[in-house]
């Protein structure tokens, strides 16, 4: 007789752009998906209402049916999160505070949500299905509108004492450095994020730096896009653009740094990079590993490999799944690894 499959809807809510995925969790397999932009500065109402509605989409276009039904909900946000009552704490690139956002989502679908943070339940999902599988410790670093990382150690997810490890964005690597959306200064996502490298690039071009970007750059900010997509940036080095190359070549050697500090003081099995702006573009991937194995000391340097992450834009939306439905007290197969082994049902 066939199994029943066990489905949870993931959310990836990031300060650009929200995805919303039905994830068959037994297996990992994405069933329907959907994605729009966040649209941030339009205020918490309208991104609790633009996740609703990628939520309902997602949920209808997998088109559920018979025994197939959808368990839970899980969410990862880009944040701080108070994972026990479903709340954003505090987002800056989400523009919100205080958010009740499992509560928001449980009301309107009416079953379990679990709310983690965005790369934190990234990790899980390389951890369960993709680049980190096989390891027991290594660092998920994903680089998009920020950077976060999530913990994996002995097999589970480290939060740490107060439930924010892993903030390798608020990394200081510049004293009394660029302020940083944080409201410190001289934080890595200040300087390796793509909302910093759009800042670099755009203030070269605003004092006269030539540049195959500068209208369509100047046009995307116009239509109220905060940001340069990762895939103009990509296209610009096709171009062999000098002042792109220049910038994303900058961000990735202060990536690098921070990889390279990280390998130093934790020495993982492995380091994971993801986000949009990896997968989008070569030269910051190759660029920052390269950083990265000349900071870090000689012996971890050449034993520590740095993968991409295999999932790519479903890793935060696979794994937002599995933890959901873990939550919820359902056993995920690929779990007995270790993560989460003890949710049974």
């Amino acid at each position: 007789m066939a199994k029943q499959k066990l489905y949870a809807l993931g959310i990836d809510l990031g300060g650009t752009k929200t995805l919303a995925a039905v994830v068959d969790v037994q297996s990992g397999e994405v069933i329907a998906s959907t994605r729009k932009r966040t649209r941030a500065e339009r205020g918490p109402d309208f991104v609790s209402q633009r996740t609703i509605e990628l939520a309902t989409t997602a949920i209808r276009d997998a088109n559920l049916s018979g025994d197939d039904t959808l368990v839970a909900i899980g969410v990862g946000a880009a944040g701080m999160i108070d994972r026990q009552n479903g709340v954003i704490i505090d987002a800056p690139n989400l523009g919100v505070r205080n958010m009740q956002l499992g509560q928001i989502l449980q009301k309107q679908f009416n079953v379990p949500v679990a709310v983690g943070n965005d790369v934190e339940v990234a990790a899980r999902g390389e951890f369960l299905y993709g680049s980190g599988r096989g390891y027991s410790n290594f660092i998920c670093v994903f680089v998009g509108t920020g950077i976060g990382s999530g913990i994996v150690q002995d097999g589970h997810l480290y939060t740490g004492n107060t439930g924010t490890a892993g903030e390798i964005g608020h990394m200081v690597i510049q004293a009394g450095g660029r302020i940083c959306g944080c409201g410190g200064r001289g934080c890595l996502e200040a300087y390796a994020s793509r909302t910093a490298i759009t800042r670099a690039i755009m203030a070269e071009i605003h004092h006269g730096r030539p540049s195959v970007l500068a209208d369509d750059a100047q046009r995307q900010l116009k239509q109220g896009e905060t940001i340069i997509r990762s895939g103009i940036l990509a296209d610009a080095i096709r171009k062999k653009d000098e002042l792109t190359i220049e910038m994303v070549e900058e961000a990735a050697n202060y990536l690098g740094i921070a990889l390279g500090s990280i390998i130093n003081v934790y020495n993982p099995e492995s380091v994971i990079l993801g986000g949009g702006v990896i997968e989008a573009i070569d030269l910051l991937f190759e660029t920052a590993v390269h950083r990265a194995r000349t900071v870090a000391l000689a012996t971890p340097a050449h034993r520590t490999p740095i993968h991409k992450a295999k999932l790519g834009d479903f890793s935060g939306v696979v794994g937002a799944a599995c933890m959901g439905a873990a939550a919820a007290g359902y056993q995920i197969e690929a779990e007995e690894q270790d993560l989460g082994k003890n949710n049974k049902k």
